[in-house]
């Protein structure tokens, strides 16, 4: 099957016209011997580079293309099936562009569809709108230490429901913002497993009511400055006319400020609700509590939602957040979602950070706070000590 592929990177020296030749001169022998063609454009800094071809060839090349040391910062743009190749005359054609030129640079015999989505991206790079890999200067910039204790808490008594807690951490601090509960059984079954279980109208209330033992053990490891973020099902908001009374009698007994708490809702469980909940949301915040919607890019309602519930937070899907420094849809939809929480007071989350990698390329950008295995993992009744170093884990990078 044809495939397309495009990448784009950043050199990691100068480069001539002579050096760029030297690259073709490699990669033109492999590349009739292989039936590849594609486009090789260099602005002095970064490369973008188009592949087609069939597909295990596509993709062998490609890793291979990615340890070369003349380049680094190496995101895939696209990689899909096509129907036809937009640069079948040539197994390289290279073009070294001058950063002033706009769209209009490519010449004549360069036939690309200008409805294409290789146009737009050609236009999009010589423009230089999507730049935002980590720099070498960069990276010498980031000196973040993060240092906390382990805490532990004894089991709420004679419940068979307890909770874990995963730190959110602001590196801007260099410390924890707020935990999030996350409701287990005392063998730590997970909460979509204990809720299946149960009919929709004790399930709404089962998740309300355990809210008062996420509050009462959260509490007790709040420090200053801190906030608590617990899971709340749509359902539990609108079919209890008691919840707003339920959440401040709880924070009361937990001696919790409305401030301090955020209920977190999940983007997938929003499609279906009506102007009941939205209501019921306003009287939540009247009282100060926040809202934050969770899991955002993992449901279908899009960015209509955010437009809808002008959420306090907004916490962005793992499933974004997976490989962002090498993926360049996933860093589209980061800048995206960015800039609407930029322009509208929201504060935003990425959950599900796991590699440093990941950490260095979200922080670069200017994201501040982090959920993710890389800081810390839920666990039962307490919270685990976080060490991290980013000036250390660079220098691993770099040995």
């Amino acid at each position: 099957m044809l495939r397309q592929l495009v990448y784009r990177s950043r050199a990691t020296q100068k480069m001539s016209e002579q050096d760029i030749d030297k690259i073709v001169d490699d990669s033109v022998p492999f590349n009739k011997a292989n039936n590849i063609t594609g486009l090789l454009l260099f602005d002095g800094e970064f490369f973008f580079q188009v592949l087609e071809g069939e597909g295990e060839t596509v993709h062998g090349l490609f890793e291979h293309i990615k340890s070369d040391p003349r380049h680094t910062n190496v995101v895939k743009v696209v990689d899909s099936a096509c129907a036809q190749r937009e640069f079948g005359k040539w197994h390289l054609r290279t073009l070294i562009l001058n950063p002033d030129n706009q769209c209009y640079w490519l010449p004549q015999d360069l036939t690309v569809r200008r409805d294409s989505r290789v146009f737009s991206l050609l236009n999009s790079f010589a423009t230089g709108r999507w730049r935002s890999c980590v720099s070498a200067e960069d990276k010498a910039s980031v000196n973040c230490i993060i240092a906390t204790s382990a805490i532990t808490l004894a089991p709420y008594p004679a419940s068979q429901i307890q909770f874990a807690f995963q730190p959110i951490v602001d590196t801007r601090i260099g410390g924890i913002s707020s935990y999030e509960a996350l409701l287990r059984n005392q063998d730590g079954t997970y909460p979509e497993l204990i809720l299946a279980g149960l009919p929709e109208q004790q399930r709404y209330e089962f998740d309300l009511n355990s809210k008062a033992i996420a509050i009462t053990q959260g509490a007790k490891l709040l420090q200053p400055g801190q906030s608590l973020s617990v899971n709340l099902l749509p359902g539990a908001i609108t079919q209890n006319k008691q919840v707003v009374d339920q959440l401040l009698r709880y924070l009361k007994e937990g001696g919790l400020r409305p401030e301090q708490l955020i209920l977190e809702i999940t983007e997938s469980e929003m499609v279906k609700e009506s102007d009941a909940f939205f209501a019921v949301i306003e009287s939540i915040r009247a009282t100060g509590i926040r809202l934050s919607l969770d899991d955002f890019g993992a449901g279908y309602a899009g960015l209509s939602l955010l437009a809808d519930l002008m959420p306090d937070k907004i916490k962005l899907d793992r499933a974004i957040t997976n490989g962002i420094h090498e993926s360049g849809p996933r860093q589209a939809i980061l800048h995206s979602v960015f800039e609407f929480a930029n322009a509208t007071g929201s504060h935003l989350i990425v959950e599900g950070v796991e590699s440093f990698e990941e950490w260095l390329w979200l922080n670069n950008t200017g994201v501040r706070k982090f959920q993710g295995f890389l800081f810390a993992r839920p666990q039962l009744n307490g919270t685990q000590a976080i060490h991290f170093n980013a000036r250390a884990l660079i220098n691993q990078l770099q040995d």
